[in-house]
Formats: C-alpha cells, sequence, structure tokens
C-alpha cells in the first residue's frame, strides 16, 4: 500500500486551505453565524496530524494575516491564533495519534478553546466588544465538526484506501 506523492499531498493541502477559506467566507444567517466553525484551524491541525512532514507553520501564519485582512482585524491576531494552534497538535502528535477518533476530538478542544480565547483576548485589547459567550461557540461546533472533517478529509486523501 503505498503513500500519496509528495506532490499530491500539497495540492491537497493547498486545496483544502482555500476551501477551508471559502467555508470560512460564507455568509450565514445571524443565528448560525456566531457558531460558525473554525475552518482554517481545522484544516490546519488535520494536516499537521496527518502530515507531520509538511511545514504548517508557515501556512498557519500566511492564512491567519489573510484572515486578519479579510476581517479587518489587528494585522496577526488569526496568525498568532493558527500558528499557536498548529505548533500544540505538532507538539502533542504523538499524543493525539494513538487514540481512537472520538477520544482525540475531546483532547483537542484545549486547542480550539485556546484560539478562542485568544481571538477574545486580542478583541478586548484593541476593544473590538462582542457578547462573550458568542465567542466560546465556535469551540462547541468546531469539536462537533472535527470528526466530520476528519472522516471526509481520509477518504479524498486516500480515494483508493490506501494506509500508511
Amino acid at each position: 500500500m503505498s503513500r500519496p506523492s509528495p506532490q499530491a499531498v500539497w495540492l491537497a493541502f493547498l486545496l483544502s486551505l482555500l476551501s477551508g477559506l471559502v467555508l470560512q467566507m460564507i455568509e450565514l444567517p445571524d443565528s448560525l453565524s456566531a457558531a460558525r466553525p473554525l475552518w482554517m484551524p481545522l484544516m490546519l491541525a488535520y494536516w499537521a496530524l496527518r502530515e507531520p512532514q509538511l511545514p504548517a507553520l508557515l501556512p498557519a501564519f500566511v492564512v491567519g494575516l489573510m484572515l486578519d485582512v479579510l476581517y479587518a482585524s489587528p494585522l496577526g491576531q488569526h496568525a498568532l491564533g493558527l500558528v499557536v494552534v498548529v505548533y500544540l497538535v505538532v507538539r502533542l502528535r504523538s499524543f493525539f495519534i494513538i487514540f481512537p477518533l472520538w477520544q482525540a476530538t475531546v483532547a483537542l478542544i484545549p486547542a480550539w478553546v485556546l484560539y478562542c480565547f485568544l481571538m477574545f483576548w486580542i478583541d478586548g485589547a484593541t476593544q473590538h466588544e462582542a457578547e462573550p459567550w458568542l465567542r466560546w461557540l465556535p469551540a462547541i461546533s468546531t469539536t462537533l465538526f472535527w470528526p466530520l472533517l476528519w472522516s471526509v478529509m481520509e477518504l479524498i486523501r486516500q480515494p483508493g484506501g490506501d494506509e500508511d
């Protein structure tokens, strides 16, 4: 059983980041927009877990800067959050991969909460007020979407059923 070629991995990585950006920009009704999953942390965490040889910190920083520009947030806010999440996932990769999917989902909750906290903290420091309880809804929805994203990405990544 063969591994995907490095070119295929990079192509899938870039396409997934692009799709994450598109999903992040899709306008949702007001009742759902506060609970939008954190698509970019989800995508980057998947690749940091699945392909440790990919240098995910630099793409996390660049995509974070893109999100800062798209949302007109302080430059570096999302970049910092994404780099911290990817760094944690990379450092704790050996811990996450030994668990079944449901346990890894629970183990990743602190990463999503940390990202939300960093966004909340930087917004507070720059006086961009929002309802505090709405700040934590993305952590919940991201946790709920993680098993779905993992399963779909695994199907896309290995369409022939090849395993490492």
